[in-house]
């Protein structure tokens, strides 16, 4: 019985791993990893949190973005918090350069029990940085680029 028990556990164990897991690697089934936007505008705000942090940027003409960062406590953890914070304050002056989101129906065909819409003004950020300033941030390229050829 208690030999079961374990192995239970251990089944358990590697269930949430992999789903935790498949959630990780979905990301290019919500972000165009092909397609690559920059903006410019203020930070109205963020969010510093887990599982991700949410920079909300407003553009000169109004158009609000939101920036799905990382989670709060890789920042913590890559020593990026600190400065981060100094930097993305309420108006400061922000270029951010990501992959767009991909549209509701394009997520839908991966993950048909999605059922909400998705913002289209979402963008995956590869580089931030502070307008007239010298703090930025930038993801490190993927070992395993996408293929974008003919897309």
């Amino acid at each position: 019985m208690k030999r079961n028990l374990v192995i239970l556990g251990m089944a358990t164990g590697i269930c949430m791993g992999a789903s935790t897991s498949y959630a990780h690697h979905s990301h290019p089934y919500f972000y165009d990893q092909c397609k690559s936007i920059t903006i410019e505008g203020r930070v109205e705000s963020v969010q510093w949190k887990d599982p991700h942090t949410i920079i909300v940027l407003k553009l000169d003409d109004g158009t609000a973005y939101t920036i799905d960062w990382m989670a709060l406590g890789q920042l913590t953890n890559t020593q990026i918090i600190g400065p981060a914070k100094a930097a993305l304050v309420f108006g400061a002056r922000v270029a951010v350069t990501g992959n767009p989101i991909r549209t509701s129906a394009q997520i839908r065909e991966h993950f048909p029990d999605i059922k909400s819409d998705v913002n289209p003004n979402t963008v995956d950020p590869t580089l931030i940085r502070r307008v007239g300033d010298s703090w930025s941030w930038a993801r490190r390229p993927g070992a395993n680029p996408p293929d974008c050829k003919g897309k």
